[in-house]
């Protein structure tokens, strides 16, 4: 009983020892591939958070961007919690761009994997999920996959962390180096190329279930 409640003390002052080895924060625009990357990670055994769809999305880490300057007072103690029970994890929310530098200081040992597509195909496809039209509302889809586009750019380049890069068409093209990247970039933890091959490759866990369309509920 004296040992449990001075661990119980020892985290609500934070003093307990973090576990965390390793945080991965995935970065894109929205329909440009970031799911492919967090579900990729989350196959690899990465913890990716309690999300209830195959967009890999975890509702604790969802923002609006007008509420950004918020952000380090929400996530604070969410981040917290994760730094003492994982010794991997990360998390995945296209809007994370309008908050990520706000809780930079709050991350242990970040690494960013940011992923890019063709901005057409990003416009396009927000069209179809979202029902809108295309011929009325097209060039404005454009705009916003540009301007989102821009502002993960202007992160990335501003970057003197750990960071990788991918291009959607590229990963599509070859999995397999895909797969070997990312096995490299989660060393020292064991990640299995298999595995990783299983989710991205053609009616693979990404393809099969549209990264949306199956809904889960991961506790």
């Amino acid at each position: 009983m004296i040992r449990t409640s001075r661990t119980i003390v020892a985290r609500l002052l934070g003093l307990w020892p973090t576990r965390t080895r390793r945080t991965f924060v995935v970065l894109g625009c929205p329909r440009g591939g970031t799911s492919l990357l967090a579900g990729a990670l989350d196959a690899a055994g990465v913890y990716m958070g309690k999300y209830r769809t195959l967009q890999y999305e975890d509702p604790e880490f969802k923002i609006q961007p007008h509420l950004a300057s918020e952000a380090p007072e929400q996530l604070a103690p969410v981040i917290r919690a994760r730094n003492l029970t994982h010794r991997y994890w990360g998390w995945k929310f296209p809007n994370n761009i309008y908050y990520i530098e706000r809780v930079l200081p709050l991350l242990i040992n970040p690494c960013f994997l940011f992923v890019y597509r063709d901005l057409y195909e990003i416009a396009r496809s927000s069209a179809r999920h979202d029902g809108r039209n295309w011929t009325a509302q097209g060039e404005h889809l454009i705009e916003v996959a540009f301007n989102h586009s821009a502002k993960v750019r202007r992160f990335q380049a501003s970057l003197h962390l750990p960071h990788h890069v991918f291009q959607l068409e590229a990963i599509q093209a070859d999995p397999g180096a895909f797969a070997d990247q990312m096995v490299e970039i989660l060393h020292p933890m064991f990640a299995s190329r298999e595995k990783i091959m299983r989710f991205v490759m053609p009616h693979g866990g990404y393809h099969a279930h549209g990264a949306v369309k199956r809904h889960v509920i991961k506790n």
